[in-house]
């Protein structure tokens, strides 16, 4: 008999002790505000243990030493692809060494249960990753943005951020989700994991709408940020990287020209001028265009949609403001003669500008500026501004 006044009973099995041990030594390193909880659940291990076995004797290092994270995972088991392996490696070394690693599984375990995009190679690799079905992770040239466990409701579905300009919605039920982000076109899909790209020319959450059938109809909840952002690669200053441009508005517009009787083309390049970037435009007549440039972390992309029947007339597309460089696309009436950008001029002053390329009904205006900023089109020798917001 023991002080217990139990009789002896057969060891547990080490896998038994061992998930006991982690379940105490992770639980040292959790929060304050949980100190109270941990400590009840301490006791009931410790006391089950002392019941059932005479002595448990743990060695190793002291909590102290031991990331239960890193010590007891690891990195995520192979794929099978090497360019996937490298985007879910970088996901999780983001996670990792982030202040936000609580809040995820253990590395080791993560699980990839979709590949929603991936694009380039190498140095230039653009991949969206789902992890377990309940995360996504975004691993770009040289930047990972990974989002929160699950997000805020809407309805049966859940929002979160994932990176600058777009959003991951979590609908495990595959709902019918119809989502309009500002553009004019509605994204309808029933996918467990949907991400969807905003448009900046938009920056009022409540013009974003969201119906999820049966239990939900407004707003796009704002999911805030997300939750990881790291930059784990040197960021290449002043090198070309025309391939990957091509490449960007390759993905920003094959998708529709999918199932369209439009090509998908190349309207106008602008090689880079001074400190303005090298620049691609181009469009699926009709339904959609884009603009990608270089970035200082890869390719940018600005699109948006084409209404066949407003094609004759001149109308902003889209515009984006980042790192001082306003980009806007515009598409501009067959009279139209020259377009500018321009700093919105105080009164009795005049606004720095510069000449937008304009091509095939399509203009491209790049601008460094802080402030407002104005597009004036020129026909017939009359000018006409137009704010870009």
């Amino acid at each position: 008999m023991n002080e217990l006044q139990l009789p002896p009973a057969p060891p547990l099995p080490d896998e038994v002790r061992e998930r006991a041990l982690r379940t105490v030594l992770a639980g040292t390193r959790a929060p304050r505000r949980r100190f109270a909880p941990l400590v009840a659940a301490v006791v009931v291990v410790m006391a089950t243990l002392a019941a059932v076995t005479t002595a448990v004797a743990m060695t190793g290092p002291g909590a102290d030493e031991l990331d239960p994270r890193l010590a007891a995972s690891g990195p995520p088991a192979p794929t099978g692809d090497p360019a996937i392996d490298e985007a879910l490696g970088r996901c999780a070394a983001a996670v990792a060494t982030s202040g936000s690693r609580d809040e995820y599984p253990p590395t080791a375990g993560w699980r990839v249960t979709d590949v929603l995009s991936h694009a380039g190679e190498g140095q230039f690799s653009d991949t969206d990753l789902v992890i377990d079905g309940s995360f996504a992770c975004h691993a770009g040239p040289y930047h990972v943005w990974v989002s929160t466990v699950g997000g805020r409701p809407a309805g049966g579905i859940e929002v979160a951020r994932l990176g600058p300009g777009s959003l991951v919605l979590f609908n495990p039920q595959r709902l019918l989700v119809e989502v309009d982000p500002g553009d004019g076109y509605v994204r309808t899909s029933t996918t467990a994991v949907q991400i969807v790209s905003l448009t900046p020319a938009h920056e009022d959450w409540p013009v974003r709408r969201l119906i999820v059938r049966g239990s939900y109809d407004g707003p796009l909840p704002d999911p805030g940020e997300a939750a990881v952002e790291v930059q784990d690669r040197p960021i290449l200053n002043g090198q070309a990287q025309p391939t990957n441009v091509e490449a960007c508005l390759d993905d920003q517009l094959g998708t529709w020209a999918l199932g369209s009787d439009e090509p998908q083309e190349t309207v106008l390049t602008q090689d880079a001028q001074g400190d303005l970037p090298r620049a691609l435009v181009g469009r699926v007549n009709g339904r959609w265009a884009a603009v990608c440039y270089d970035g200082p972390e890869g390719p940018v992309a600005v699109e948006g949609p084409l209404d066949p029947a407003r094609l004759s007339e001149t109308r902003l597309v889209s515009s984006r403001r980042r790192d001082d460089l306003v980009v806007a696309l515009l598409t501009v009436a067959p009279d139209g003669e020259r377009v500018e950008i321009a700093t919105t001029p105080e009164p009795g002053a005049v606004g720095s500008g510069a000449a937008c390329t304009l091509r095939d009904g399509l203009a491209l205006c790049m601008l460094r500026a802080e402030g407002a900023v104005d597009v004036r089109i020129f026909s017939g020798g009359v000018g006409t501004t137009m704010p870009v917001p």
